[in-house]
């Protein structure tokens, strides 16, 4: 699990192989990724979000659009949406079926390569199934940092960095300029990079990243609150404006491309987007908040909404964590809001050991529970009138929380 998920132990270790079984399996598919304006989102915070965002506002706009994002909540298929819908059940089992000729073909042009992982296939999955759905842009997120991700196996007719910080440290490095410069790898020559609102050394490192490539760098430094396009947006929080203000801009680039792009429309398509596990609200009794945050700015980018949204209430948590964050990190801004934490086990084998991660809540009651289920069992009978429950620490974790509280798959986004 420490080589990423979905590693195959039978693939080159080679980092630079992520990008070229990624790519010789679109070529030998026709290279589908060819048919389409493609756009691709690095980042460490605020991804999913803002390409979540900017397919909604390039739908309102009459553009059929494929979505490329990950993790996922409830359903591998999650994954691959068109329009905002996500892939059939048949329509992947044929898409997987078409698969598996190629990485026969893969291993017999190059069998120093390896076999392809799981992220690999995906992500090819992804792009030709956007092709044979007659989509116009294909939107994909980057799975992890950015030059030799398989998703770069792309060219991008638009790039975006949304905020960068520290996360992944155990392959990306602790050093925020390093971070940065990983994620910079997505840029290409000529073409625009929409960068969101940066610390000053990540803001630095990019812009350097720009300059030596030849990338055309576009910064966008309305955080959306007085943004003409943004009117009432459906996605909870401050940090949701700014995303916006990015896939705003991200959509007049892709504008310059030939893509049609009505900003008119733009308002009425932020207020309809859905994107569950990031400052989901349930309302009821109790109140339940369900937020993927997973590092240390998401972490206070929640504590700022929480804030905002519930001033005279306290938050009694259900909290899980994986192995490889900073927990202390998530948990050090989440304690002043705490009346009490439930510390469960995120559903992977990457997942915290729930008493370590207890040992690290100090000033407020901590219990351990061994599932999802339990923990928020218990957070839901004990919690006072003036109290809200958040699960947080992990999106595994908010999708096994979906499923204990019999919330179904998010099969559209509006």
């Amino acid at each position: 699990m420490e080589r990423g998920v979905g590693w195959n132990r039978a693939s080159s270790p080679r980092l630079e192989w992520n990008l070229r079984r990624t790519r010789i399996l679109l070529d030998i598919a026709g290279a589908p990724d060819r048919r389409m304006a493609c756009v691709l989102v690095a980042g460490t915070k605020g991804k999913g979000s803002t390409t979540a965002l900017l397919a909604s506002i390039l739908s309102a706009s009459g553009v059929r659009a494929g979505l490329y994002t990950q993790p996922h909540l409830q359903s591998y298929r999650e994954r691959v949406r068109v329009d905002g819908t996500m892939i059939g059940e048949r329509a992947f089992a044929a898409a997987v079926a078409k698969l598996r000729p190629r990485v026969v073909r893969l291993a017999r042009l190059l069998p120093s390569a390896g076999a392809p992982t799981t992220f690999e296939l995906t992500t090819a999955l992804a792009l030709e199934h956007f092709a044979a759905s007659r989509c116009e842009v294909a939107i994909v997120e980057v799975g992890l940092g950015g030059r030799y991700d398989a998703t770069n196996a792309i060219d991008p007719h638009v790039s975006v960095i949304t905020p960068v910080s520290r996360d992944h440290t155990r392959i990306l490095g602790t050093r925020l300029d390093r971070i940065a410069t990983e994620k910079a790898g997505i840029l290409r020559p000529g073409r625009v990079a929409v960068i969101a609102a940066q610390r000053p050394v990540a803001r630095a490192a990019i812009l350097r990243a720009c300059e030596r490539i030849g990338a055309e760098p576009r910064i966008v430094t309305v955080r959306g609150e007085r943004h003409p396009a943004i009117g009432r947006i459906a996605l909870a929080g401050a940090h949701q404006r700014a995303n916006a203000a990015v896939a705003i801009e991200t959509a007049r680039a892709l504008a310059e491309h030939g893509v049609a792009f009505d900003e008119r429309a733009a308002g009425r398509a932020l207020a309809r987007v859905r994107w569950p596990g990031r400052f989901e609200v349930l309302r009821g009794r109790p109140t339940i908040v369900l937020d993927g945050a997973h590092n240390d700015a998401s972490a206070e980018a929640l504590a700022r909404a929480l804030r905002d949204a519930f001033p005279r209430h306290k938050v009694r948590f259900v909290l899980g964590v994986m192995a490889d964050k900073d927990a202390r990190a998530i948990v050090h801004p989440l304690l002043p809001l705490a009346s009490a934490v439930e510390v469960t086990r995120a559903p992977s084998a990457r997942a915290l050991e729930p008493r370590a991660l207890a040992r690290l809540v100090h000033g407020v009651p901590a219990r351990v529970h061994e599932d999802v289920a339990a923990a928020l069992a218990a957070a839901r009978s004990e919690v006072r009138p003036n109290e809200v429950v958040c699960v947080t620490g992990s999106l595994a974790l908010v999708g096994a929380a979906r499923e204990a509280l019999g919330l179904p798959v998010a099969t559209r986004l509006w």
